[in-house]
């Protein structure tokens, strides 16, 4: 078996780079870094072949665009059925995170609503799923950190 090579500084300097902004050109990673643009593209390429960038993302200001409303909600599931129920729960527009989870409840889920109403109803229709036990559900009251990446 082939041990994977750890990432040099060179690749966690274009990394950091690209979490800050995935968006960043070449050209400005080169002049950040004073190494060519082949050199740039040839390092981002392998991170792509090895797995290590899986693709870029857009982050939305949630807050504007309506979604005031975040929660995160514990879900009890009956343990044979729970892949197949947050397989389902995943494709629900009002949830973000999804999270197996040890401990007192199977699941944690990080779900945006624009109102209170919207959450009651949500709730109440997790609730009515079969193989779910319980819900408990914490409104967030202000983010601190909200990534999904660690920082290089």
């Amino acid at each position: 078996m082939k041990k994977e090579k750890a990432l040099d500084e060179i690749d966690k300097q274009i990394l950091r780079i690209l979490q800050n902004n995935a968006r960043t050109s070449y050209r400005e990673i080169q002049d950040n870094l004073g190494i060519s643009i082949g050199t740039i593209h040839n390092r981002i390429s392998k991170l792509k072949e090895k797995g290590i960038i899986e693709g870029y993302t857009l982050r939305l200001n949630n807050v504007k665009l309506g979604y005031n409303l975040a929660f995160l909600i514990r879900v009890d599931i009956d343990g044979k059925h729970t892949e197949e129920i947050l397989d389902d729960i995943k494709n629900i527009p009002e949830v973000c995170s999804v999270f197996h989870t040890t401990g007192e409840q199977s699941a944690a889920l990080i779900c945006r609503f624009r109102e209170s109403q919207d959450v009651h109803k949500f709730i109440r229709k997790l609730n009515e799923k079969e193989y779910i036990t319980r819900t408990n559900s914490n409104m967030i009251l202000k983010e601190y950190k909200n990534t999904s990446f660690v920082e290089i």
